[in-house]
C-alpha cells in the first residue's frame, strides 16, 4: 500500500508540474518502464522514472542547444524523473520520430502501443492511433547497441570507484534490456517489455540450453540485486563473465548477424559517440573474442 500511495503522489506531482509548463499542449501523459509495472514486488528498487508525454507541438518546448530532441531530468521527491516529448506525427513516421526522441521507434512504439507495457498517467489514450510496431522491420542493430551503452556505462562507473553501486545498476540495465532483445528477436511477435515477462520468455524459447541456462542466471542475479541490493557473486567477476558471454554470442553468428572483431570494434565507436570502456575491454579479450564459445 505504502509503494502504490508513492507512486501517486509523485505522479500527481509530474502531471501537476507538466501542466503548469506546457498549459493546453499536453495531449496524453504516459508512464513507462519498472516503476510503473505492478507485476514487480514490493521490495523492487526502481532507479529512476521514465515518462513520456505527447503533445501537440514541440515548439513551445524549450530545447538544449547541442539536440533537437526535447526531453528533461528533473527530481520528484528525491527521485529522478525523464521525461521525454514527442507528437503523435512523430510516433506515426520513424523519420520524424528519430528527430524528435533519443529512442528505438520500434521499442518505443511497443511501450506505448500495448497497455501491459504502459500506463495512461492523464489525458487521452492515443494507442488506437500509434501503427502497429510489427508492420515495421526491426532495428536490431540500434536495440543491441542500447543494451551494450549501458556496459559501457557500467565499466566506466568502476573506473571512477571500484564499488560503485552506478556500477552494478547500469550493469542490471545492460542485462534486462539484453534478454529483451533476444526475447524479441527470437520470437518477431513478442511484445512484453517488463522484466517478469522477459524472463518467462526467455525460458520459453527454443535457444541451446546452455545459452538458456546462462542468460537467465544472468537475468536471475540482475533481479535479486534489484531486490535486496546484493550479487550472490562477487561483482566483478560476474560482470565479466557477462561481457565475455555476449561477445560469444555476438561472434557466434546465432543472433540478427555475425560480428568480426574489427567490425565489432567499428559498430563500437560509431554508437552513442563512441563506448570506450567497452571498446578497451574489447581489445584486451581479443583473444578471447576468438576463441570463446558460448557455453
Amino acid at each position: 500500500m505504502n509503494k502504490i500511495k508513492a507512486v501517486d503522489n509523485i505522479t500527481t506531482s509530474i502531471i501537476k508540474y507538466l501542466q503548469t509548463n506546457l498549459k493546453g499542449e499536453i495531449i496524453s501523459i504516459f508512464g513507462i518502464g519498472s516503476y510503473f509495472d505492478k507485476n514487480l514486488p514490493s521490495d523492487w528498487r526502481n532507479t529512476d522514472i521514465d515518462v513520456i508525454v505527447i503533445v501537440s507541438t514541440l515548439d513551445k518546448i524549450t530545447k538544449l542547444d547541442w539536440t533537437d530532441v526535447r526531453y528533461e531530468v528533473r527530481k520528484f521527491d528525491n527521485h529522478n524523473v525523464w521525461i521525454g516529448y514527442n507528437t503523435i506525427q512523430g510516433l506515426k513516421t520513424k523519420k520524424l520520430f528519430v528527430q524528435e526522441s533519443f529512442a528505438n521507434y520500434e521499442w518505443s512504439l511497443i511501450d506505448l502501443k500495448f497497455k501491459e507495457n504502459s500506463q495512461l498517467l492523464y489525458g487521452k489514450d492515443i494507442r488506437e492511433q500509434i501503427p502497429d510496431p510489427f508492420s515495421f522491420d526491426f532495428d536490431y542493430n540500434d536495440i543491441l547497441a542500447r543494451c551494450l551503452y549501458h556496459l559501457d556505462r557500467s565499466l566506466k562507473e568502476s573506473k571512477i570507484r571500484e564499488d560503485s553501486t552506478k556500477a552494478m545498476i547500469e550493469f542490471t540495465k545492460a542485462v534486462f534490456k539484453f534478454g529483451f532483445y533476444i526475447c524479441l528477436f527470437f520470437n518477431k511477435r513478442y511484445y512484453l517489455t517488463s522484466v517478469h515477462s522477459v524472463s518467462l520468455q526467455l525460458s520459453k524459447l527454443l535457444l541451446d540450453n546452455n545459452i538458456q541456462k546462462i542468460m537467465l542466471n544472468f537475468m536471475s542475479e540482475s533481479i535479486s540485486y534489484r531486490r535486496t541490493n546484493k550479487f550472490s557473486k562477487k561483482f566483478e567477476i560476474l560482470r565479466k563473465n557477462y561481457v565475455l558471454f555476449t561477445l560469444s554470442l555476438l561472434r557466434s553468428g546465432i543472433l540478427h548477424r555475425k560480428y568480426e572483431f574489427q567490425e565489432l570494434l567499428t559498430f563500437l565507436k560509431n554508437k552513442f559517440n563512441g563506448m570506450p570502456y567497452l571498446i578497451s575491454y574489447l581489445k584486451k579479450a581479443k583473444n578471447v573474442f576468438y576463441s570463446t564459445k558460448p557455453e
